[in-house]
């Protein structure tokens, strides 16, 4: 008879282990899904604000690449790893591989804005170089003087707005 009731007791704790676990998993899911929809209605409302103001489109923009960002950092932090996330769809480049210059200093200010959320003790200087180097593997048909300009020329907006308004890129920690 012990045996049988050991069999038991371990059967229910197995189950009550099993309980909580689908209890958690649940809850975090829900979490998920309300801070989702939390961002999702800040993008509609600024969509019609846009749409309203007659705006100009990168403000919705720069809110679904606040949105990427947040869903990555989530991702991250429940585990998943880079690669099995895939690219970021905020430095990613368009289908077809053809950037205009507005398009081109988006990029590098998602590049420098990606870094320095990585890695915000870095230093200004290295960050920079950094993120030269991530831009030139992003557009290698671009030559070197002129992305180091672009990506000066950002670099510096980005630390004098910093200064003043905050980064260039909407930050997700404002949100």
């Amino acid at each position: 008879m012990p045996i049988l009731t050991s069999v038991l007791v371990v059967l229910v704790a197995a189950l009550f282990i099993l309980n909580v676990y689908q209890y958690l998993t649940q809850r975090a899911a829900l979490r998920i899904a309300d801070i989702l929809y939390i961002m999702s209605r800040n993008v509609r409302e600024k969509a019609a604000e846009v749409r309203r103001d007659r705006k100009d489109v990168e403000i919705v923009e720069a809110h679904l690449f606040g949105i990427s960002t947040s869903a990555r950092s989530l991702l991250k932090a429940l585990g998943r790893k880079d690669d099995t996330i895939g690219p970021d769809p905020t430095i990613d480049l368009p289908p077809n591989g053809q950037l205009d210059s507005g398009s081109l200093i988006r990029l590098a200010d998602n590049i420098l804005y990606s870094l320095t959320e990585e890695s915000p003790d870095e230093s200004w200087g290295n960050t920079v170089e950094k993120a030269l180097i991530r831009f030139m593997e992003k557009v290698p048909s671009l030559d070197r003087e002129a992305a180091k300009k672009i990506v000066t020329a950002v670099a510096q907006q980005s630390e004098h707005g910093k200064s003043k308004n905050g980064p260039l890129t909407l930050a997700t920690r404002d949100q």
